[in-house]
């Protein structure tokens, strides 16, 4: 139901969309159509030759028995594309088109679930437009926090909150500090409108937290703004929240493949859904990324979070850096340091993505923490190689890519390396997907964003 009230907005929104969004939505639908058939002909495989007194169909029980694992494939097979064709989906939202607006505010006459979906991308496109509609306020009273039980997330930028001793119901706090250099009034609208947001998004489909709401810690000598507390809930199902780099740096070499690519595809999942919600991030890295388990997986959820340096994607950039070489790992070469070279874009999360999606396919950690953070046996030799910072910056991104070359295709298969080495590469000029910035400027930003669905 959902796939269809998907798939009927797409139709009517169809002329809306750029040539290369049209032609990626082609080719997802293309593999549904598939993938349906062989559905049916599963079902079709256990109907009894003829139906019941009413015209339904009627079930051969022993048949389903026997072939019931075939049906799941089929099932699983379905929800698998569902999830590649949400972040497309979802990144029509960003179009300005009062085609779209007009399409999302229309209530079908079936007040059904799958009208869920169609809440959520109203809700999401609402708070994408900056002053557009009624907006209840994201900021909360600094009583939330006053006597809240805190605790730390191990080698996280997260922590763990219950409201009071006796609650049992958990939230995870983010803090977003107020620098020196960054104008509150800039950081508290970026603030407010990344909140909005967040308040709208589903955590399952977008693989990110939905907010709560926000809280302002004021400095007590003057009063103005320390810090930004965001504050998510916890879906219910969820539980033991551990960074990915509290994971990496103590690995189960026991964890299947499985658990580990869905833990790279979730995190490709929330980048993608943070730049269609016109953000980006700056600070991708396992310390940002929270994992929980569930009955049935140590592994079940990942969800990105960190968001320490985010402003939105059309906002002026300060280029203003630090020199911890622990998250310069994570930054291109020309974002590293004090003062770095070049504006921040959107291939920029990229790259840091492909170093995360580098160290989820080694399954360790290539920052290890025994008193302060040192650089793993992997990349020692890299990081102190060259005493010119910008040489060895380069020559640190160029073992990086050494190291998917030779480590990856044997653990993760060569399309996992593929997609790994475009990441790392992805603002080389020789790189065909990404290198050459003209094809991605549109006024929406969504070339970007499709190109970004289709390679990575």
């Amino acid at each position: 139901m959902r796939t269809e009230q998907q798939i009927e907005i797409l139709g009517k929104l169809w002329d809306t969309l750029d040539v290369v969004h049209q032609e990626q939505h082609s080719q997802i639908l293309e593999i549904l159509a598939t993938k349906i058939k062989a559905a049916i002909r599963q079902v079709e495989r256990v109907h009894r030759k003829f139906p019941d007194k009413d015209g339904n169909p009627q079930v051969n029980r022993l048949k389903y028995a026997m072939i019931k694992g075939d049906i799941d494939t089929a099932i699983r097979g379905l929800e698998t594309w569902q999830r590649n064709f949400d972040p497309s989906w979802y990144l029509m939202l960003r179009i300005a088109n009062p085609v779209i607006d007009r399409e999302l505010a229309r209530e079908p006459d079936d007040k059904s679930e799958k009208n869920e979906t169609l809440s959520t991308a109203r809700n999401v496109r609402s708070s994408l437009e900056a002053g557009r509609g009624h907006h209840a306020s994201v900021f909360l009273g600094s009583e939330e926090l006053v006597s809240a039980h805190r605790r730390n997330i191990p080698f996280s930028t997260a922590e763990v909150m219950q409201r009071s001793a006796k609650s049992s119901k958990t939230y995870i706090v983010d803090s977003v500090p107020c620098l020196p250099e960054v104008r509150v009034q800039v950081l508290t609208e970026d603030v407010r409108d990344l909140a909005r947001v967040l308040r709208a998004v589903d955590p399952k489909t977008f693989g990110l937290l939905q907010c709560r709401g926000v809280v302002k810690v004021l400095n007590e000598k003057n009063q103005t703004p320390g810090s930004f507390d965001f504050i998510f809930s916890v879906p219910s199902t969820l539980m033991k929240p551990r960074s990915l780099r509290h994971i990496l740096l103590l690995p189960d070499t026991n964890i299947s493949l499985t658990s580990r690519f869905r833990v790279a595809q979730q995190l490709a999942q929330s980048v993608s859904y943070v730049h269609t919600c016109k953000f980006v991030h700056k600070s991708i890295r396992p310390d940002t990324v929270l994992v929980f388990e569930n009955e049935q997986s140590t592994l079940a959820a990942s969800f990105l979070l960190g968001f320490e340096k985010f402003r939105t994607a059309a906002r002026g950039t300060l280029r203003a850096g630090d020199c911890a070489w622990e998250k310069d790992l994570y930054r291109h070469p020309r974002r590293q340091g004090l003062k770095p070279e070049d504006e921040y874009t959107m291939q920029h999360d990229i790259y840091s993505l492909g170093v995360c999606l580098l160290e989820i396919g080694l399954w360790e950690s290539l920052v290890l923490y025994e008193g302060e953070p040192s650089p793993s046996p992997l990349i020692a030799e890299a990081t102190t190689g060259d005493k010119d910072e910008a040489k060895r910056a380069a020559l640190l991104k160029q073992h990086l890519v050494y190291l998917a070359e030779t480590k990856l295709p044997s653990r993760m298969g060569d399309a996992y390396t593929n997609v790994v080495i475009n990441c790392l590469t992805c603002l080389d000029e020789e790189n065909q997907d990404f290198g050459n910035q003209a094809e991605f400027e549109d006024d929406d930003g969504v070339l970007i964003g499709v190109r970004y669905i289709e390679k990575v």
